[in-house]
């Protein structure tokens, strides 16, 4: 439920340095936006994913966010020496299509780093997962769960979607998704953020609602070297390649797309290799 300003500050255990329009929580400071965790946005980077060929195939994505509410020297002591990271994983994937497809299950794992913000372009996208999940001890800051009756022409049982199109020979697309938040976790963060600021298609209150926008055009570069994203680019890949790179958006406001909008996106984990190997033909 939503909290008042008065629960978030005695939840939160601000410092006594914090300004006094600050929310911190769980080592992260919110801003005065912080006050209202159900407009709450964390705005993400360097979003990598892999692909999938059809149904029943799992994808995996992940990423840094780089600022929180606009504000990109997040850290609670107003340092940069921390930083959020996540591992999202996309299970049973079905209603696959060349340009379309639905998972019925995903994971968000968010990891808080107390120590400066690596590059995730200076290694690797299997080391980049090794590396944030490793982060903490592994323990996550919070787990976002998804959450069903995206609306649209979605099925039901969809937490997220996907489509995606041809921009002359690039392969773009764009995503949606929503989670509930819960652990495991930090009980403070999970508490701040399940402020059930988001309705689904069904009326019914959730947490989080994730959009995405990526392509196949610019890939990490050590990928590319080490055969991790062979064939992304020319419509030869398998499933489990690294093939896509973007931006995400988890925000917990109440403005989300219409319902007709919501059979348009998804999170950029479709099987192109086969529409882009009939275009070619």
């Amino acid at each position: 439920m939503n909290k008042t300003i008065t629960t978030l500050l005695a939840a939160a255990g601000i410092a006594a340095s914090a300004p006094a329009s600050a929310i911190v929580v769980g080592g992260i400071d919110f801003g005065a936006l912080g006050a209202d965790p159900s407009r709450t946005h964390l705005e993400t980077a360097t979003l990598a994913q892999t692909l999938i060929t059809g149904n029943g195939q799992n994808a995996t994505a992940y990423g840094f966010i780089t600022t929180v509410n606009g504000d990109n020297t997040y850290c609670a002591d107003g340092s940069g020496n921390c930083g959020l990271f996540y591992v999202a994983n996309f299970n049973n994937s079905q209603n696959f299509s060349a340009s379309y497809v639905e998972f019925s299950n995903t994971t968000v794992s968010v990891f808080f780093s107390n120590a400066s913000p690596f590059n995730l372009l200076s290694q690797d996208s299997p080391s980049n997962l090794a590396t944030i999940q490793a982060l903490n001890g592994g323990s996550p800051w919070a787990t976002l769960h998804g959450h069903n009756n995206l609306g649209g022409t979605a099925d039901p049982s969809a937490v997220l979607n996907a489509v995606g199109l041809f921009t002359g020979g690039t392969l773009s697309g764009a995503s949606f998704g929503l989670f509930d938040v819960s652990g495991p976790g930090d009980t403070n963060v999970i508490n701040f953020l399940n402020a059930n600021g988001v309705l689904d298609a069904a009326g019914n209150p959730t947490d989080i609602a994730l959009t995405a926008s990526f392509n196949n055009n610019v890939l990490n570069a050590n990928d590319v070297s080490g055969g991790f994203s062979n064939g992304c680019q020319n419509g030869t890949a398998v499933a489990g390649a690294w093939c896509f790179e973007g931006t995400a958006n988890l925000r917990g406001s109440t403005e989300i797309p219409e319902p007709g909008m919501l059979a348009l996106v998804g999170i950029g984990l479709l099987g192109f290799g086969a529409a882009y190997r009939r275009r070619k033909a």
